[in-house]
């Protein structure tokens, strides 16, 4: 089983962390909009994930973090654009942070609706297996979204067609304010793979080696033809549901867990911190730079409305 590069798991993580906490910091100073769910506790199973993969296997992201595009090397400036709705974007400022799109890396996007992008990744992994690209499509969702009927549509199809798909549910144990342990009746959302013909496998979603054994094993199985795999990691959200959510409904115990579990300190403490700091220096200087470009650029123009909506536009 081939061995993630650490140290670049690390970097990526720690870039979308450090990227997350200076969106927060505009958002407060009214600079951007409040609207991002961020990643923080979850970026290490989402780049050790994407790292077991091609470069070219195709790619719907879930809505919490901003690393699933960061590793497929969306440029900052771009994602800062998308979130703060400015021309210069991917999507030009019009679908804002759940909308981030580059299929040149397989970004293929988010959904408006929770789920909407599972059976979206069903079609596109229909088309792949159809064009025998050898291509596999991976869909991300959390606890919550494994409760629509869109799961379960999307997963039957899948089991049924043997398609090239990896169903990656990050289980951080809230589905918004909802603890999991109230909106699901099984413990490890893994055990229904079962029920549509496909594995499920249950890993450690701080364990970056963990994620990209199971991820790189799912995908050798898509390729070969034996149809796809659900993968549960069990992760730990550590800050808000978005930015702007007070938290009302969880415990300080809860949050203490959350943190005392942090993957990224982790992931840190099993390489050499010299060359953590040098790269987090790096990320820093990104950041900044992207920050710059921001500034420079206003909100999508209404007359633009209705380019790329159309075949003609």
């Amino acid at each position: 089983m081939p061995v993630p590069d650490r140290l670049e798991v690390y970097r990526l993580a720690s870039l979308a962390r450090r990227f997350e906490a200076r969106v927060e910091q505009l958002a407060k100073a009214g600079e951007l909009p409040a609207t991002l769910h961020a990643g923080a506790g979850q970026e290490v199973a989402q780049v050790a994930a994407l790292a077991a993969l091609r470069p070219d296997d195709p790619m719907l992201y879930g809505h919490r973090g901003s690393a699933y595009w960061i590793a497929r090397g969306v440029p900052l400036d771009v994602i800062l654009c998308d979130i703060g709705y400015r021309d210069g974007g991917s999507n030009r400022g019009k679908g804002g942070p759940m909308h981030v799109v580059d299929p040149a890396r397989g970004v293929l996007g988010e959904t408006g609706t929770l789920g909407g992008n599972l059976v979206i990744g069903a079609g596109v992994a229909y088309a792949e297996q159809h064009q025998r690209t050898g291509r596999v499509c991976i869909v991300f969702f959390g606890d919550g979204t494994a409760n629509r009927g869109q799961f379960h549509e999307a997963a039957n199809f899948a089991g049924v067609a043997q398609l090239p798909m990896v169903f990656f549910c990050e289980n951080n144990g809230f589905g918004l304010s909802q603890p999991a342990s109230a909106s699901s009746a099984v413990r490890d959302l893994a055990s229904r793979a079962a029920g549509y013909g496909m594995p499920g496998v249950v890993v450690d979603g701080g364990d970056a080696d963990a994620v990209h054994d199971a991820v790189h094993e799912a995908a050798l199985r898509a390729r070969n033809g034996d149809g796809p795999t659900m993968i549960e990691a069990k992760v730990h959200r550590i800050g808000a549901h978005f930015l702007g959510d007070r938290e009302k409904y969880r415990t300080d115990a809860d949050r203490a867990a959350a943190r005392a579990a942090d993957p990224l300190v982790r992931l840190r403490a099993a390489l050499d911190h010299d060359a953590c700091d040098e790269v987090d220096a790096q990320s820093d200087a990104a950041i900044a730079d992207a920050v710059d470009v921001l500034r420079t650029r206003g909100l999508v123009a209404p007359a633009t409305a209705h380019e790329r909506v159309y075949a003609d536009g």
